[in-house]
């Protein structure tokens, strides 16, 4: 599989640079060669911590909306970590910068969170207790761990507002900025971690708003009701940009609902989202319409991922126009999928391969082990084009930190909402570019009923698309288990 996809991507002209080693984006990364010249494609490709820092700009503008990178051109690998670099760069004396992720280990942005609070900006970041790299030591040997500090660096051990046990994580990831450049209460959310894994194997999303007062200071709350690090589990809530009072829920403009939350398939939010959908209905003008849906998850396993996929099958066999990527899949939540429908089985491709080639070790039992998953969508974003809660030509995304999987619920995540034409479009780009090839794979296998002799060749006869184990598997040097 591997050497014909190769093959695919050489024919695309990206073979190069995929195989090529990737800029790493430390702190010494990007740096000029011995010559003393950067070129500007160094200048576009480079973190942007490699460039020589300067003081913050009052007069620069964050970008909104949605932001994706692509682990598989360099050139798009760093779009996301720069956007929060000169968020980060930017941010002025006496202003705040807050930071909930499940990973840290860039030093670039440990030099620029240093250098922050150097200036004076108070800078708090809770991080899951899973990883202690050297940039988080940096970071904590500058900002200390007190909590109740103006400035901190903590980690939570097993979530911050999860049962302390060993399968919950602090997971949420959400970045916020009193101010930075001229604008205030900035809010960036999405599957993104502060990690090289985010940048260079990872596809990922960050949305950013910014001006929402009573948005940002729902995130500030919940931060700070994180802060304790609590051994027991604090209450699901729901807030909107009004605040607590949501009454339309995710029919509001903006709508997140943080976790843990206890999660039964009947009292399960992603199925309460499927259950609302209509797959079939009729717009303003009288013509008929199909719903669109885009998924792409970076794991749906375990019971979990098994009732979601059933009812994904169920929406697609009712008429709605679904398609799905992911980058970890479960084998009996795949074969729940990829069950037959009378439209057919429900399109899915996946972004999980090993690009790397096999180098035989001679030993059969190494040889023949399942292959470790390199490259992958670490999204948890679901996109709806059509009638949602009966209204026809909704446009809605969901996007945030919780996975389609047993574990997405009972530890610290969020799961946010948000409604618009353009976030839409954008979404469904980034989709439709990750499903095409050389970024994605077909996630089924075709196998044949019967065979028979033709002009002395086996020929197959009655093809089948079956759903098989494709042998991949996280847990390799590049997976990131969150």
């Amino acid at each position: 599989m591997r050497s014909k996809l190769i093959a695919l991507l050489a024919t695309c002209g990206l073979a190069a640079s995929l195989m090529a080693p990737a800029v790493v984006g430390t702190s010494s990364a990007g740096a000029a060669a011995p010559g003393g010249s950067v070129s500007a494609t160094d200048l576009r490709t480079a973190p942007l911590a490699a460039r020589k820092p300067g003081k913050p700009n009052k007069r620069w503008k964050v970008p909104i909306g949605p932001k994706f990178n692509n682990p598989m051109v360099p050139k798009d690998r760093f779009v996301i970590e720069r956007h929060l670099l000169r968020a980060i760069r930017n941010t002025p004396k006496g202003e705040k910068i807050i930071i909930s992720a499940y990973s840290l280990d860039r030093q670039v942005v440990a030099d620029e969170l240093i250098r922050a609070h150097k200036r004076g900006v108070k800078v708090q970041v809770l991080l899951n207790d899973h990883l202690v790299p050297g940039a988080q030591v940096r970071i904590q040997k500058v900002l200390g761990n007190n909590t109740r500090k103006k400035s901190f660096l903590k980690r939570c051990v097993s979530g911050c507002r999860a049962d302390n046990n060993e399968y919950n994580n602090l997971h949420s990831k959400f970045y916020l900025f009193s101010r930075t450049g001229r604008n205030r209460n900035v809010v960036m959310l999405g599957s993104y971690n502060m990690t090289l894994n985010a940048v260079r194997w990872q596809w990922n999303d960050l949305w950013t708003s910014v001006g929402k007062r009573t948005l940002y200071d729902q995130f500030e709350a919940l931060f700070n009701d994180m802060r304790p690090d609590w051994d027991k589990r604090r209450p699901s809530y729901g807030f909107c940009s009004a605040g607590r009072v949501c009454p339309a829920g995710d029919m509001e403009k903006y709508f997140n609902i943080v976790f843990p939350r206890y999660t039964t398939q009947k009292t399960d939010v992603v199925m309460g989202i499927l259950n609302n959908i209509q797959c079939t209905y009729t717009d303003a003008a009288g013509a008929p319409r199909r719903t669109q849906l885009a998924l792409s998850m970076h794991t749906m396993r375990g019971n979990r991922g098994n009732y979601i996929a059933d009812k994904l099958r169920e929406l697609h066999a009712q008429g709605c126009n679904l398609r799905v990527n992911y980058g970890l899949m479960g084998f009996h939540t795949k074969q729940q999928i990829g069950a037959p429908t009378a439209r057919g089985r429900v399109p899915l491709r996946s972004t999980g391969f090993n690009l790397r080639d096999d180098v035989p070790t001679g030993d059969p039992e190494i040889d023949n082990m399942p292959e470790s998953i390199e490259r992958y969508t670490h999204h948890k974003y679901f996109v709806l084009k059509g009638s949602y809660k009966g209204v026809p030509d909704s446009h809605i995304v969901w996007t945030g930190s919780t996975n389609w999987s047993s574990l997405g619920t009972p530890q610290d995540e969020i799961m946010f909402s948000m409604h618009g034409r353009g976030l839409v479009r954008d979404y469904m780009a980034n989709f439709n570019l990750m499903w095409e090839k050389p970024y994605s794979r077909d996630a089924y296998t075709t196998t044949y009923s019967s065979w028979r002799m033709v002009n002395g060749r086996r020929v197959g006869m009655n093809p089948m698309v079956t759903v098989e184990p494709d042998r991949l598997r996280g847990g390799g040097p590049t997976w990131e288990n969150d």
